[in-house]
């Protein structure tokens, strides 16, 4: 894998949200996100990662690049390939080329890549982003509990069909007050082979109980029935669980 992108580190919070992924206002145009899913090498765990992480903020800072927020997803259940999953996410394409640009040219990439790929194997992708919904008000600590949808279009169905389920979706997840998730956002890849699922939902809650609390107003009340019947009739998905943290602070304005 080439790691390189990583010292960028335009995460999941680059957008001003105070406390999950975007900004309670949805950009103009989508965001563009850098992923990377990866396995540990035997023997490496989070504390190795967190030994190159440091290494790549420092020659981020002797580079004078810029540093903002870095986001870290660990499976914790599910059936999915990879072991963990880094975010660095760009306002839109001019910021991801800009960025891209200026790693570039800083000439730290072979060091930083070195010290990632010691400890895992990974693989590279970029999507698109846009959010569904941002729940008010609240403190976060950048910790959350990411149900993640990998989701492949049923026959017939495609991208025309999301802006209107997404929509639905954000309406009834606002009902839900304080049971509702703190943000949700779908994310569409712009590479990806002919097996990797069309787009992926993931919503953020608190812990297990937020969650387990939002599953039950899905199945318990006649705007959850309905939001998931619209989304069965568009999108066959896996869910899997995640926690997400965040692994860089971003520099102060």
């Amino acid at each position: 894998m080439n790691i390189r992108m990583k010292s960028i580190i335009v995460s999941i919070v680059s957008l001003g949200l105070a406390g999950a992924l975007f900004a309670a206002e949805p950009p103009p145009t989508p965001a563009f996100v850098e992923t990377w899913g990866c396995n540990y090498k035997e023997g490496k765990d989070w504390s190795d990662k967190a030994k190159a992480r440091d290494y790549m903020v420092d020659q981020v800072e002797k580079a004078g690049l810029a540093k903002v927020p870095g986001f870290h997803w660990t499976l914790k259940k599910g059936r999915v390939p990879v072991d963990t999953v880094w975010f660095d996410i760009h306002a839109n394409g001019t910021a991801f080329g800009a960025a891209r640009d200026a790693w570039d040219a800083s000439g730290i990439g072979a060091g930083v890549d070195a010290a990632f790929d010691k400890v895992e194997d990974c693989t590279a992708g970029l999507s698109v982003m846009r959010p569904i919904y941002q729940q008010e008000g609240g403190d976060d600590d950048g910790n959350s509990l990411v149900a993640n949808l990998a989701c492949t279009f049923k026959h017939g169905k495609g991208f025309d069909d999301i802006p209107d389920l997404s929509r639905h979706m954000g309406g009834v997840m606002q009902s839900f007050g304080d049971d509702g998730p703190r943000f949700a956002a779908v994310r569409q890849p712009i590479t990806r082979s002919s097996n990797y699922p069309d787009l992926f939902v993931f919503s953020l809650f608190d812990n297990v109980s937020h969650w387990t609390r939002y599953v039950g107003q899905l199945f318990s009340t006649e705007a959850g029935q309905r939001m998931r019947n619209h989304s069965d009739m568009i999108l066959d998905c896996n869910i899997s669980l995640w926690d997400s943290q965040q692994v860089v602070t971003p520099d102060s304005d």
